[in-house]
């Protein structure tokens, strides 16, 4: 049995204990659990029993939450979990602030949730061409959506094209009732899913009345060139390689583009071929200017069993 030791955090601000604990003590119970110590409030101070390496691990955790209290961030339990167990606590939720791409329409921050979703981000920021691959319910769309409206936002681009492959499963789009626009919403719920969330329902669909929104299948792409626009592909695993090449060839002046796939999912029949984005990782690889980043299981951020979900099936294979 290792030997327990006892440390104590002085609470700068004292008035801020209430938010460092969190509602119903929730926060402090969190690193009690994950880590296996106990902790004690007593005159401001927070008196933390347990094993050297988890007694160090909560001490710079919740020096990390102080801090983000001290900034009015509201950051979740998750994020502190995430915390914990990844790089033993070590530098994530602290610098937290300093990442948000962009507020929601509640006044919300949108963050990088884990150091995958921050490479990603980065890796947008520092490049023309982004893929980003990995399994469900690691943010791919989401936080793609999210730095488009930051760059919409910012006047760095002047509208917003997102589109994906339409694959028809049973119905033939043509046979489905309404426009073309209502007949491929469906497919799009996801990505409208998240500009409702950012920017409201009001202002989206007025910004796609007027244009600076377009949302459309990949087919509407072939034969433009899209100037001062953010493009995200989403579903790319769906492309054919033929598909892939005319979309990466609309890019213009003044534009980045974002391509989202989880090469796990695809849903092309043996006769399509290759997918476009297992071509794509195998010919631009090395090209300058075009960035590849891989989310893994350990960047899932929805509920926690869709990581046990990713678990399970990784295990049949």
């Amino acid at each position: 049995m290792k030997e327990e030791v006892k440390d104590i955090i002085d609470i700068k601000h004292k008035e801020d204990m209430p938010m460092i604990m969190g509602v119903l003590d929730k926060n402090v119970k969190t690193i009690e659990k994950e880590l296996n110590v106990n902790i004690i409030l007593r005159d401001g101070k927070m008196h933390i029993i347990g094993e050297v390496e988890n007694v160090r691990i909560a001490k710079n955790v919740i020096h990390q939450v102080e801090k983000l209290v001290r900034k009015h961030y509201n950051f979740s339990v998750e994020e502190i979990i995430y915390t914990i167990h990844h790089q033993k606590g070590k530098g994530f939720l602290g610098n937290i602030s300093e990442t948000v791409i962009v507020k929601d329409i509640k006044g919300r921050n949108i963050a990088p949730k884990t150091f995958g979703q921050r490479h990603y981000v980065e890796a947008v920021y520092k490049s023309g061409i982004t893929f980003v691959i990995g399994p469900a319910g690691t943010g791919k769309t989401y936080l793609s959506v999210a730095i488009a409206t930051k760059y919409l936002l910012e006047g760095q681009v002047m509208r917003i094209i997102l589109t994906r492959p339409v694959i028809e499963a049973g119905e033939k789009l043509g046979f489905l009732p309404g426009d073309i626009q209502q007949k491929v919403n469906p497919y799009f719920r996801p990505i409208y899913d998240a500009l409702y969330d950012i920017l409201g329902q009001e202002r989206v669909l007025r910004l796609i009345a007027n244009k600076t929104i377009e949302i459309a299948p990949l087919a509407y792409m072939r034969g433009r060139t899209l100037n001062n626009a953010f493009i995200i592909l989403d579903e790319a695993q769906n492309t054919t390689s033929l598909q892939m090449k005319m979309f990466l060839t609309r890019l213009g002046a003044g534009s980045k583009m974002v391509i989202t796939g989880d090469t796990t999912q695809s849903d092309l029949q043996s006769f399509q071929g290759e997918s476009g984005l297992h071509a794509a990782e195998r010919i631009l690889k090395n090209i300058e200017g075009i960035a590849f980043t891989y989310l893994t299981r350990d960047d899932v951020i929805r509920h926690k069993l869709v990581q046990k979900i990713i678990d399970a099936y990784e295990r049949l294979k």
